[in-house]
């Protein structure tokens, strides 16, 4: 799963708080085929996850824009929006 925000700044602070809660993640730059704005940061965890890592983005007043499920097929990696 991945968690896309704005900064690399937010998303190492957000891996680091996480991490505390027993969550082992990495910070990647956006996929192009989802990134918003040109460019950004995604942290990129095991959906199990999710919670404990909006919890976390909470605690430290981090944005997450936008939550995507990751998958892959043939090589190719593609991404479906988590509509809550």
């Amino acid at each position: 799963m991945l968690a896309t925000m704005a900064s690399i700044t937010s998303a190492t602070r957000l891996k680091r708080h996480a991490y505390e809660f027993g969550v082992y993640s990495s910070v990647i730059q956006t996929p192009q085929q989802i990134a918003r704005e040109g460019c950004g940061y995604s942290l990129r965890f095991d959906d199990s996850a999710k919670n404990i890592v909006l919890n976390a983005a909470k605690e430290l007043g981090v944005r997450i824009r936008s939550f995507y499920y990751e998958s892959e097929s043939e090589g190719k990696k593609t991404y479906s929006k988590v509509v809550e």
